[in-house]
């Protein structure tokens, strides 16, 4: 997507691993920032939680509650992940999951906007069999390794290649998207999360 001076759309892609309680704490958090379609910058964070990290959790993300004993806590590390959180774009794959548990855990933060890569996809490819990352990987080759699945920097990192993929995809059907709000209007279920004023 370019604005109206050709430039590529600077973003951030975050994903965030929980401990798997009812009341899920972050215990891992990603930030991959993207410029000229270029994964510039990878920010990572375990967190320590309060709570202890379910057998379940551990199954799914390989993370255990040994791998966080020396980690920071919440507070100490939250004037550093919201200065990489940024006040930008920010796009992630179900998106609202990793954005509302990033608020409740950090506190106070709003950026331009958030887009949603299922949304995206959904639109931009609308006939594939599933919106799942897993399958996003496969459908378009992205540069993720099985052992990078399920861990915050890999899943952003693969989100942020999708997002690019995605925005080429529009550009060459010609379907150029000039402004966020134009790409919420652009479809019935609108990919754009949130926005807060206009971008371009």
């Amino acid at each position: 997507m370019s604005n109206h001076s050709g430039e590529v759309l600077d973003f951030i892609a975050v994903d965030v691993e929980g401990n798997g309680q009812a009341q899920q704490e972050i215990i891992e958090l990603a930030v991959v920032s993207s410029h000229q379609n270029t994964a510039l910058d990878i920010s990572s964070w375990l967190i320590r939680p309060v709570a202890p990290v379910t057998e379940q959790a551990m199954r799914f993300h390989g993370i255990t509650n040994e791998d966080l004993e020396s980690s920071s806590t919440t507070e100490e590390i939250r004037s550093e992940v919201l200065e990489a959180l940024g006040k930008g774009i920010v796009v992630g794959h179900n998106v609202s999951v990793d954005t509302r548990l990033i608020r409740k855990q950090f506190g106070e933060w709003g950026p331009l906007a958030i887009i949603d890569t299922i949304k995206l996809a959904k639109y931009v490819c609308p006939n594939l069999r599933s919106y799942s990352l897993d399958e996003m990987i496969k459908e378009f080759a992205l540069d993720i390794s099985a052992s990078e699945r399920h861990r915050a920097a890999g899943d952003a990192r693969a989100t942020a290649q999708l997002f690019n993929i995605l925005l080429s995809k529009l550009k060459s059907a010609q379907r150029d998207v000039l402004t966020l709000s134009q790409i919420a209007g652009s479809a019935d279920n609108p990919f754009l999360e949130d926005q807060q004023g206009d971008l371009f």
